[in-house]
């Protein structure tokens, strides 16, 4: 689930906010406020901070066990911030901003970081606590690699959510180095959406949704997304850590509040979710500290505690706002399991906590405690990512016609579509077609389009016609799914705007812009001929062949949430007449954090056709391949091998295989520079 965040640690839940800040290019501190353009429909950014530590701390305190004092030595000044005496990571400096900041606002942070001389380097935040009714949220809004005895000029926006309580903070990755902080400056701006646009339920046939969390209530956010949306989905609220974070405590309110405010503003609420790998505490797999068995008592204390959280879900929903189906309970829909498919396993199942303890029999007993609970008036889902890749599709498809054949009751299945620009829509059509065999309906629950191709792209704001390219796929990908209107439930958009989207910073994946604005992408949905002069049909791409699902008992799992592989227009390719053996590899990535998914299309532009192949290539990063699709992958060191899957092994002259994996990173994932098929070398790109 793409809107994952890292579970809290026990001394400190440091909550990454992928979902919610947006990390923007480095600007002269000086010049951040006269360079702010303000947008239609929003104030002037005001200044509401700034510190330059020259004559004293300017309001800044120690936070934990550091020190802080001033220095002679500032980036543009005579002085500067020192904090000293760090023990853990989380001790800093930091400002409250408690009377500064008002929720909704967006605010755009200034700040100059250094270490002192001989330190070495460090990877740095700035950071934001929020503290409402009691209960901390820890905010991540810019990550700082390889700070060093140079100042380093950072920036970042962030909008804060409710708070009682709020503070400002620099902090650190791992490294308690000493630090110092100089020429902070902080603006903000209340932006204000055109509320006179056509709203984009109107221009969809079946509910349109947007997925959200608190902040996105307030403010103009609220008003867009009120005039927009017909249902939300909450983002991380009623996920199992949100719920229940320890045995038999449960957490209501900011659930409750997303559940209120869809009430107020006669709204849907699809409900997300029940069962899943992450965001699930530990407690639910342990026994008075130590790893559940396979224990017929373990297995028993497990399905136990399943059926007491989904229980207890609908047991609150109902003594709190009627019964399901009533006017008075907005929730008709929940994600029972979520990501259960893994593709590279045999039986086509993730290997998580719920599948080591239980078996495959974990999903259908969720789905039968949840009707037992919910009633049958909520529908239940299924729900999973990369659905529309062949290999994918068939273990998904598999699951579900084995639960209905057991009586399992699952109402319907959804396709999350983190896709990018580029990515095959016949692909995604083929998927949505093979489950409207099924009995079931189907929803896109959480769909977003990034703007960048690949890992080697990056910007502060997309190029003008990779927005316009955006705005066409859109265009295309909602026209597709409306000649499948019938067997949707809803669609949904996995954010309302750019600023806070969970992926990397200028994937501009979204309807409007962080100035709440509408984009192209808006455009594409409501009213195409305005996207642009001279419209053209998004790139089709020729899916990789499908894989025949057959049914077996055993019901699946799906791989951990990732970024959906690119997929792009194999490029034309003239063949070498002389060569047999000549071949092509456009290589495509999408980041996010400390993980990527890359897409390999291998293209035979040989006179020869193959009947088995082995692409190799080399990832000098450190990366890690950590899970594969329609290929079998293994990896030595940097050496990385994919070998034919059984359905795509013959590959005709100026044919075409797409392939993809799972990786992991450390902060940086160049390219590979050369591949090789069957050891002779490929042309890229």
């Amino acid at each position: 689930m793409p809107s994952a965040r890292p579970v809290p640690s026990a001394l400190r839940p440091v909550v990454a906010a992928a979902a919610a800040l947006v990390a923007l290019a480095l600007v002269a501190a000086g010049a951040l406020v006269s360079s702010l353009a303000t947008p239609a429909g929003a104030l002037s950014p005001a200044v509401v901070l700034t510190s330059d530590f020259e004559s004293g701390l300017d309001g800044w305190q120690a936070r934990g066990a550091a020190s802080v004092s001033t220095t002679a030595t500032g980036a543009r000044g005579a002085g500067s911030l020192l904090v000293q005496d760090r023990v853990d990571p989380w001790d800093g400096a930091l400002i409250p901003v408690t009377e500064i900041f008002e929720p909704g606002t967006t605010y755009t942070i200034g700040l100059w970081l250094r270490l002192p001389d001989g330190a070495g380097t460090a990877d740095l935040r700035v950071s934001v606590q929020r503290d409402l009714d009691g209960q901390p949220s820890y905010e991540t809004l810019t990550t700082v690699e390889g700070v060093s005895s140079q100042w380093r000029q950072v920036t970042a926006t962030y909008t804060p959510g409710l708070f009682d309580t709020a503070s400002l903070y620099v902090e650190s990755v791992s490294s308690p180095a000493d630090v110092m902080v100089d020429d902070v400056l902080v603006s903000g701006v209340r932006y204000t959406p055109d509320l006179s646009l056509t709203p984009v339920s109107d221009a969809v046939s079946v509910p349109f949704g947007i997925a959200v969390e608190p902040q996105d209530l307030l403010g103009g956010r609220g008003d867009l997304l009120a005039h927009h949306a017909e249902q939300i989905t909450p983002g991380n609220q009623m996920k199992p850590d949100a719920i229940q974070p320890t045995e038999g405590t449960f957490t209501f309110a900011a659930a409750d509040g997303l559940v209120d405010w869809a009430i107020e503003h006669d709204m849907r609420v699809y409900g997300h979710t029940l069962l899943w790998h992450q965001q699930t505490p530990d407690w639910f797999f342990q026994r008075d500290g130590a790893a559940l068995t396979t224990s017929a008592a373990d297995q028993a204390l497990l399905r136990e505690r399943l059926r007491t959280h989904i229980e207890a879900v609908a047991d609150h929903y109902r003594e709190t706002y009627g019964e399901y189906g009533t006017p008075g309970n907005p929730i008709f829909a929940f994600d029972v399991v979520n990501e259960v498919i893994d593709e590279s396993q045999p039986d086509g199942l993730r290997r998580s906590e719920w599948y080591r303890v239980l078996g495959p029999s974990y999903i259908a007993d969720a789905f039968r405690y949840a009707r037992a609970a919910f009633g049958p008036e909520v529908l239940l889902f299924i729900n999973d990512y990369n659905t529309e890749y062949p290999d994918k599709r068939a273990p998904y498809l598999r699951l579900v016609t084995d639960l209905l054949a057991q009586g399992v009751p699952v109402d319907g299945v959804g396709h999350q579509l983190h896709v990018e620009v580029g990515r095959s829509i016949p692909m995604v059509e083929d998927t949505i077609e093979a489950f409207e065999a099924l009995d079931v309906t189907q929803a896109v629950t959480e769909l977003d389009v990034s703007a960048y191709r690949d890992s080697g792209e990056s910007w502060t704001q997309p190029p003008a016609d990779r927005l316009l390219e955006q705005g066409y796929y859109y265009r295309d990908m909602l026209a597709m799914l409306e000649r499948h209107a019938s067997s949707f439930e809803s669609i949904t958009i996995w954010g309302l705007e750019d600023s806070r989207t969970w992926l990397r910073s200028g994937a501009a994946p979204l309807l409007f812009d962080g100035a709440l604005q509408a984009k192209p992408a808006y455009w594409g949905i409501v009213d195409p001929s305005r996207i642009g002069a001279t419209p053209t049909p998004t790139p089709s791409v020729t899916a990789t062949p499908g894989v025949t699902p057959t049914v077996t008992p055993t019901p699946s799992v799906t791989p951990t949430p990732s970024v959906t592989p690119t997929v792009t227009a194999t490029p034309s390719v003239t063949p070498t007449p002389a060569d047999p053996r000549a071949c092509r590899v456009a290589y495509t990535t999408n980041d996010w954090n400390t993980g990527f998914t890359a897409g390999v299309r291998v293209t035979n532009t040989g006179t020869s056709a193959l009947s088995g192949w082995t692409l190799t290539f080399s990832l000098d990063g450190g990366q890690r391949v950590t899970q594969g699709w329609s290929a079998s992958w293994t990896q030595s060191g940097a050496r990385v091998t994919a070998t034919n899957a059984a359905w795509n092994g013959s590959l005709a002259p100026g044919g075409s295989v797409d392939i993809g994996f799972n990786g992991s990173h450390t902060g940086s994932n160049p390219r590979p520079t050369s591949f090789a098929l069957g050891g002779v070398p490929c042309a890229v790109g």
